[in-house]
C-alpha cells in the first residue's frame, strides 16, 4: 500500500432505531475472510479493483458497481490492487427491509426479500446508493433518511429481488396529502419522522412519499427544507445571525443551513444578509 494514502475506515450507526450502519473504507488492502452478517449488506465499489468470493465463484466488483449479500451467506472480500479499494458498505435491518417491501404492495408480507443478484452494475441504483450514503455520514433529517432509504430499497425490490414485486398504484390522495403539508408547516423546526406523518394522513409511509411527490413535486423532506430556508431567509432580514437562524429553523448547525440556503437562494445566508443592507440603505 502507499504510503501517502493510509487505510482509513469510518463508520457511522443509526441513533435510535439502529435500522441501518455505514462503513466507509478508503484504500483498504488487506483481505477479508470468509464471514457472514446478521443483515442485509449492501456495498457500493469506489474505486480500485476488487473481488467477492462467494459460493465457490470469484465474482469481479469493479469501481461503480454494488454487491448485494443476502444476510447470512457466507462469503469473503480482497482487491486487486496493491493500492487497495475504497467502497462505503451500508447494513440494514432484514425485518426494516421487510416492512418497507410489504409497505410497497400495501399488504403483508412473510419473510424477507432474497435478492437474486450478487454484483449488480446499474447508474442509478449506484447514484441513489451514494445518496443515502452521505446523507448518512453527513447532517440530515430523519424524514430524508427514510424517503431516500425506502427510494433505494424500492428500486432494488422492484429489480433484483427473486419474486418481484408490484407497487400499488398511487391515486389521488388531495386530502392527506393536504394533511401532510399542514402538519410539516406547522412543524417545519421539527425532526419529523415519515411514519409521524404516515400517522397523520392514515396512509403507509411509502405510499405517502410517493403520493407526496405526485401531489406537491418533490418528497416531504425537501418541501420541509423549503419551508425552513424561507423561515430562514425572513429572520435574517430582520438581523438574526446565521447560527441563530439555522438553530431557530431546525437545521444542525450554521454550515448545514448554508448548505441548503445556498442550493435554494442561490446565494449563501451572508450574501443574502449583505444584499438585504445595500437594498436597506439605497432607500
Amino acid at each position: 500500500m502507499s504510503a501517502t494514502q493510509p487505510e482509513r475506515l469510518s463508520v457511522w450507526r443509526a441513533p435510535e432505531t439502529g435500522h441501518w450502519e455505514l462503513r466507509r473504507g478508503v484504500g483498504v488492502a488487506r483481505p477479508v475472510p470468509r464471514h457472514w452478517h446478521e443483515e442485509l449488506q449492501l456495498c457500493l465499489v469506489e474505486s480500485g479493483a476488487s473481488e467477492l468470493l462467494y459460493k465457490g465463484t470469484a465474482h469481479q466488483t469493479p469501481p461503480g458497481s454494488v454487491f448485494i449479500m443476502n444476510p447470512g451467506e457466507v462469503h469473503a472480500n480482497r482487491a486487486l490492487e496493491t493500492t487497495g479499494c475504497s467502497y462505503r458498505t451500508v447494513y440494514l435491518n432484514p425485518e426494516f427491509v421487510a416492512q418497507i417491501a410489504a409497505e410497497m404492495t400495501d399488504r403483508s408480507q412473510s419473510g424477507i426479500p432474497f435478492f437474486r443478484s450478487t454484483v449488480i452494475s446499474d447508474p442509478d441504483v449506484s447514484a441513489t446508493y451514494l445518496a443515502v450514503c452521505r446523507s448518512l455520514e453527513s447532517p440530515a433529517s430523519g424524514l430524508e433518511l427514510a424517503v431516500q432509504l425506502r427510494e433505494l430499497i424500492c428500486k432494488l425490490v422492484t429489480r433484483y429481488c427473486e419474486f418481484l414485486s408490484v407497487l400499488k398504484p398511487v391515486g389521488r390522495e388531495s386530502r392527506a396529502i393536504q394533511r401532510a403539508r399542514d402538519y410539516l408547516t406547522d412543524n417545519y423546526a421539527r425532526n419529523v419522522t415519515l411514519e409521524e406523518l404516515a400517522k397523520v394522513t392514515q396512509l403507509s409511509a411509502f405510499h405517502l412519499n410517493r403520493a407526496f411527490c405526485r401531489e406537491v413535486g418533490v418528497p416531504p423532506h425537501a418541501f420541509q427544507i423549503q419551508l425552513r430556508i424561507l423561515r430562514a431567509r425572513s429572520l435574517l432580514k430582520q438581523g438574526a445571525t446565521i447560527s441563530d437562524s439555522a438553530a431557530e429553523t431546525g437545521f444542525a448547525d450554521q454550515s448545514h443551513l448554508t448548505r441548503h440556503f445556498k442550493r435554494l437562494a442561490v446565494v449563501t445566508p451572508g450574501q443574502y444578509q449583505d444584499g438585504s443592507k445595500n437594498v436597506q440603505d439605497g432607500l
